[in-house]
């Protein structure tokens, strides 16, 4: 069953990164703008693609993936992995102050996915996140379809008020979720990095 899983979703992936590759190969003609520098690469040409409104753009792609992708794709990406990371460094740290009944809690956050991964509660984690990845890929390919949706807005906007807000509050709450995002990705790496090597609880 777990197979089955698995090859559906990578089916997804599969389609979706062919789709946003397509959608962009319009874009390789020329993927620098001649004499302009990247804002956050002053040595290196800015990359054509970008520059275009989205939040938080400072034109760093010294490798050209929005040669081949479109950056609205990456962003998606770029958010949805920030989200995970700010939930990831959260959850990590607080597994040290916070113990839930039962001994399959009571692990460091180092050995945590072990013992999930023997008591099969990781499988759990699998079927949810693989059920909102089979969500958001419809999503996805209607932004890239020109929709209108923001790539990473989930619909919550009324929910959360998110969506009463002038478009300068709007952007400037894009525009810290963006960079809180990067910081939790490095952060969380790091985090990771250092509670394997010295073997200590937060801060490790």
């Amino acid at each position: 069953m777990i197979s089955i899983v698995i090859a559906v979703v990578l089916s997804f992936v599969c389609a979706t990164n062919a789709y946003a590759i397509r959608s962009n190969s319009n874009m390789r003609v020329s993927s620098k703008l001649h004499g302009v520098k990247s804002k956050s690469v002053p040595f290196l040409d800015a990359p054509k693609n970008l520059g275009k409104g989205l939040v938080g753009d400072k034109g760093f792609d010294p490798l050209g993936f929005t040669d081949y992708i479109s950056p609205v794709y990456l962003r998606e990406a770029e958010l949805k992995h920030g989200r995970v990371a700010m939930l990831g460094a959260l959850g990590f740290g607080i597994t040290d102050f916070i113990k839930l009944p039962g001994d399959v809690h009571n692990v460091s956050p180092v050995e945590a996915h072990d013992a999930f991964v023997d008591n099969g509660a990781l499988g759990q984690v699998f079927f949810f996140v693989a059920a909102i990845e089979a969500v958001s890929i419809v999503a996805i390919k209607q932004t890239m379809d020109g929709s209108g949706r923001t790539a990473g807005d989930l619909g919550l906007g009324e929910l959360t008020g998110f969506g009463k807000l002038d478009e300068k509050k709007q952007s400037d709450l894009q525009l810290k979720e963006l960079e809180n995002g990067r910081l939790a990705m490095i952060a969380f790496g790091g985090m990771v990095t250092q509670a394997v090597l010295f073997a200590k609880p937060f801060p490790y």
